[in-house]
């Protein structure tokens, strides 16, 4: 039961990820009652539940009848598969496999802390990229108001778990200065301002510089198998922009999962 709860859990944070993600774009406040952004009527709580009223009402409003974006539910189900994830990643494995239970993950809490606060950060940091993807998609943004809070959360969080100041401030330097590097040489036409700020976050988060090979590599590979599909498809020309930010947050999870495997096998081919 504990697995089901946590990821009910994620489909609840997803939907207050929504809210964020809107209300940020529109400058509006983060309190006050959800609307519906046509009719502006607001919406019941059981017109709120996370992706089971999507599914209810058919993807349309109760009252205006206009269509519900598919971000709604898409955000909500990806953050709680990020939680499941997370779960099955540093929760399980410690309980060789098997699911836990209310009390065994009390137990578990008491007896080796490190592993849920793993789990717990990682859930935190996977939350803060997937608000970074669903922005760079829709509005090829990277906002300083997310960004920024971010990097010193990450910078807290790792610190916690002990890791030493020095690599991650070297590790933020790195990844700062590699889209750095890029704005100079190209005078804003690769890279934003927002993607200097968006590798230095990568560098707190991932906090090696193996970690950054590993994400680096990651997002400029599936980056570039979604531009030739895209280019194959017709769907974007040679000089289209690219949410870049998109595929770092992907990678950046990916390295927080399972970095040191890659590593391991990167290495391994060329040795």
């Amino acid at each position: 039961m504990l697995v089901f709860f946590i990821f009910i859990f994620g489909l609840c944070l997803g939907s207050f990820l929504n809210v964020l993600i809107l209300r940020l774009k529109s400058g509006q406040s983060l309190s006050g009652r959800s609307i519906c952004p046509s009719c502006k009527q607001t919406i019941a709580w059981y017109d709120n539940i996370p992706l089971l009223s999507f599914i209810i009402l058919q993807a349309k409003c109760r009252t205006c009848q206009v269509k519900i974006s598919w971000q709604y539910p898409a955000v909500e189900l990806i953050s709680g598969l990020l939680w499941l994830v997370g779960y099955l990643k540093f929760i399980a494995p410690s309980q060789a496999g098997s699911f836990l239970t209310h009390s065994g993950l009390l137990n578990l809490w008491q007896s080796n802390p490190i592993v849920c606060w793993h789990f717990f950060i990682f859930c935190i940091f996977a939350s803060i990229l997937l608000v970074l993807f669903v922005f760079d998609t829709r509005w090829y943004i990277l906002p300083d108001q997310i960004t920024i809070p971010a990097i010193a959360i990450a910078l807290v969080f790792n610190l916690f778990l002990g890791l030493d100041w020095r690599w991650l401030l070297g590790s933020m330097v790195l990844g700062a200065a590699w889209f750095g590097l890029q704005y100079v040489i190209s005078r804003g036409t690769w890279v934003g301002e927002g993607d200097i700020r968006f590798g230095a976050l990568v560098g707190a988060m991932v906090a090696s510089w193996q970690g950054l090979v590993v994400t680096f590599f990651v997002s400029y590979v599936g980056g570039s198998i979604v531009a030739i599909i895209l280019l194959l498809l017709h769907k974007k020309g040679w000089k289209s922009q690219l949410p870049m930010g998109a595929f770092l947050a992907v990678a950046t999870v990916i390295a927080l999962l399972w970095g040191s495997d890659l590593w391991v096998w990167y290495l391994g081919l060329l040795w």
